[in-house]
C-alpha cells in the first residue's frame, strides 16, 4: 500500500516511512517535484499522484514548505526531527524499515 490511508474515527494520516524519508532527504537543499518524484522511485516505485498526495499531508503536517516563486518544496525544523525519529527507529531495529509508518493528525 503506496499512497497515505486515513483513519476516519482519529482524523489521523499514516504514512510510509519508505515514501516518507526521500521526500524529506530531498527537500533539505530544496527539491522541485521530479526531483522529488526521482528520490523517491529510486527507493520504491511510486506514482507521482502518490508522492503529490504525500507532499500535501507534509505540507498540512508543516513538516515540509511551498515556496511558489522557487518552485521548491523545502524541509522544515519539524521535518528535520522526524527524521531524527526515522534514523532512531532504523537503529533500534525493532521494525522491519518497510513497514515503518508515520501517524499525522
Amino acid at each position: 500500500m503506496d499512497r497515505a490511508f486515513t483513519n476516519k474515527n482519529a482524523n489521523s494520516v499514516y504514512l510510509r516511512v519508505a515514501i516518507t524519508e526521500p521526500i524529506l532527504l530531498a527537500c533539505i537543499d530544496g527539491a522541485s517535484l521530479p526531483e522529488i518524484c526521482l528520490s523517491v522511485q529510486r527507493i520504491s516505485p511510486t506514482s507521482e499522484r502518490i508522492i503529490k498526495n504525500y507532499l500535501f499531508h507534509l505540507i498540512n503536517s508543516v513538516l515540509v514548505s511551498y515556496k511558489g516563486i522557487m518552485k521548491l518544496y523545502f524541509i522544515t525544523p519539524r521535518g528535520l526531527d522526524i527524521l531524527e525519529i526515522i534514523y532512531f527507529q532504523r537503529e533500534k531495529g525493532i521494525v522491519n524499515y518497510s513497514d515503518l509508518t508515520l501517524k499525522i493528525e
